[in-house]
């Protein structure tokens, strides 16, 4: 048994331990809902009498609450630690939000749950830096690709999603499926909390805090922002980030697509991450490691092109036209797999230590602060073409994919670091 165990430490986990080994093997309880809710969930919304734009108009308001959030992730996370806060503020924006889906009746509900579900601006910040800093740097490439393939790949649950739809129905299975989540994320919770440890240097600054006062904590903060700012390698990595989570609020309604315009069952609409969800293993197994060796920002640029091809591809399906939306799904899901890998690493690894915390909040804080119009824009260009919005997210990959260079050519000139 001990024998089993350290083989699939040593093949599947990469040899993680301590925090990051903790965060990996607890992911899946909120992976495999995760799969299941957002896929669905405009279906979901839409069978309670939520419109488009209303949908839209609740994205953009929890965005625009990130951006508070988000900014103060930075702070509480330093003050507090990097454990307390990922237990207290993924148990209120999540556990408590999975609850209030599960219940939901109307556009209100929808709307208290994107509320507090924004606090999970500051539970990322927090769980990152948990899970991370007391990793050496060059195995956190492995903790952000394997977290990557266990949400990602957690798709190929949503057909049993699809099968709870069509037996059920859309209100009725979601409702069941929310409940479930509620009950898996909340013990995901509480068991990871016991399985780790305050970091190194989240203790470190925990001491700090207690001894700052209020004005010394802002020019702290302040520091951090002009680092932010004036490091060309960390700002260009940032354009990459915001630039692929926002194009996140245009392809919000490719499941209303697949069932209005290329004539989908809602049941079946659940194919489509289910083949994403093979692809992502057969990626991460047989090419992650090459690609690991190949370089972050070469790695990042090749799979910003392949989403970029696959959304390209994806405008271009016509109704029932199921073999090029298929070989759309397959590029796609390639690129969402490398792209989101490498630019998570990428991001932690531009990032000086003690400024991790609030890099990631401002950062976290600036997306939410782009994004709140972006939800309302992407319902409302929906409302006008259904196709507008996928064109949107292309334009941005194809930015992305521009920066990438930039950001390659400035790596190619750094010294390395020393492990």
């Amino acid at each position: 048994m001990n024998k089993i165990r350290r083989y699939l430490k040593e093949k599947l986990l990469c040899n993680l331990e301590g925090n990051a080994y903790a965060c990996i093997i607890f992911e899946p309880m909120w992976a495999i809902f995760g799969g299941m809710i957002f896929f669905y969930q405009p279906l979901y919304m839409k069978s309670l009498g939520v419109n488009e734009l209303q949908m839209g108009l609740i994205n953009s308001i929890g965005a625009a609450l990130m951006i508070l959030t988000s900014f103060v992730a930075g702070p509480i996370t330093d003050k507090y630690g990097r454990r307390k806060t990922t237990l207290i503020f993924d148990l209120i924006s999540w556990s408590l939000v999975m609850f209030i889906w599960a219940i939901s009746q109307n556009f209100w509900f929808f709307l208290v749950a994107a509320l507090l579900n924004s606090l999970h601006k500051i539970s990322y910040t927090s769980w990152t830096c948990l899970a991370i800093e007391d990793t050496i740097e060059d195995k956190r490439v492995y903790f952000f690709s394997l977290i990557m393939i266990i949400n990602l790949a957690s798709g190929i649950f949503a057909p049993l999603a699809g099968i709870l739809v069509n037996r059920f129905g859309i209100t009725l299975a979601m409702r069941l499926i929310y409940f479930l989540g509620f009950i898996s994320m909340t013990l995901m919770f509480v068991g990871r909390n016991k399985m780790t440890t305050e970091t190194r240097i989240g203790m470190e600054l925990i001491k700090k805090h207690n001894n700052l006062s209020l004005s010394e904590k802002i020019t702290d903060y302040k520091e951090a922002m002009v680092y932010f700012f004036t490091n060309k390698l960390t700002f260009l990595v940032f354009l990459i980030m915001l630039f692929t989570y926002l194009q996140n609020s245009f392809l919000f309604y490719q499941s209303i697509y697949l069932k209005d315009i290329i004539g989908i069952k809602e049941s079946l609409t659940s194919l489509v991450p289910g083949l994403s969800a093979i692809i992502y293993l057969i990626t991460y197994f047989i090419f992650m490691k090459c690609l690991t060796q190949k370089g972050e920002a070469s790695s990042l640029s090749l799979g910003l092109l392949l989403n970029g091809l696959g959304i390209l591809l994806f405008l271009l399906v016509k109704p029932k036209n199921y073999l090029l939306l298929a070989f759309s799904t397959i590029l796609t899901a390639s690129g969402n797999i490398i792209t989101i890998t490498f630019r998570e690493t990428l991001w932690s690894n531009v990032i000086g230590e003690e400024e991790r915390a609030k890099i990631f909040a401002a950062g976290q804080g600036l997306i939410s602060l782009f994004s709140a119009p972006a939800g309302y824009f992407a319902g409302w260009l929906y409302k006008i073409n259904p196709a507008l919005p996928f064109l949107m997210s292309l334009i941005f990959y194809l930015a992305s994919y521009g920066i990438s260079f930039v950001v390659k050519n400035i790596k190619e000139y750094m010294p390395s670091k020393p492990s």
